[in-house]
């Protein structure tokens, strides 16, 4: 049997070294297995994507290393896959994209479903789109930031007491050594109590 290999592209990174590439296989490996993607054959060809395109871009001139260029190159694939995923006023709103298209992808267990269409460059099956669309939670009203004054917190009338009792005792030493002997006595006699 002649097996053809014209369809194998060789991936040989320019830069970096082999350890750090292997690093960030790792990595990216592990983050798309946090997306439950399960398929061995399917990860290996999204991870050889996500590479490349690391590779093309070259070293970090911010001196980030390659591992955490892999991630995020990872996240910014899934967020645009999850952008065309979501209907068009959500879409918008790409702060939230990547968290809602996450919880949406487990929601609608695609990972069993769909295997080989998560984080494809073809076309979407329609049963996909439309069960992440309903799988996508909408959090109510917008929420908007706010400022919170701190204040001293009231822990209410216990503290007062307790308070007021450790200064007497401070004031008066007799009376101290007195109740500290008899909070010993007494957790000795439990003692004694509990054991026979």
């Amino acid at each position: 049997m002649d097996v053809s290999t014209d369809t194998l592209t060789s991936f040989v990174p320019k830069w970096g070294s082999p350890s750090e590439w292997n690093e960030a296989y790792e990595k990216v490996e592990n983050y798309l297995r946090a997306y439950r993607i399960n398929s061995r054959l399917h990860r290996a060809r999204i991870i050889h994507g996500i590479l490349e395109r690391v590779a093309s871009h070259g070293p970090s001139t911010s001196g980030e290393v390659l591992s955490a260029l892999a991630i995020h190159e990872t996240q910014l694939m899934m967020a645009n896959w999850f952008h065309r995923m979501l209907e068009p006023p959500v879409a918008n709103d790409t702060s939230r994209t990547r968290e809602d298209g996450r919880v949406a992808l487990l929601l609608c267990d695609a990972s069993e479903r769909w295997p080989y269409a998560i984080l494809s460059a073809g076309e979407l099956p329609p049963d996909l789109v439309r069960a992440m669309r309903e799988s996508m939670l909408v959090a109510g009203p917008n929420l908007e930031i706010n400022s919170m004054v701190p204040r001293e917190i009231d822990y209410g009338w216990f503290p007062e007491i307790a308070g007021d009792t450790l200064e007497q005792l401070e004031r008066h030493p007799f009376l101290k050594a007195i109740v500290v002997w008899t909070l010993l006595l007494l957790i000795l006699a439990f003692l004694f109590y509990i054991t026979r």
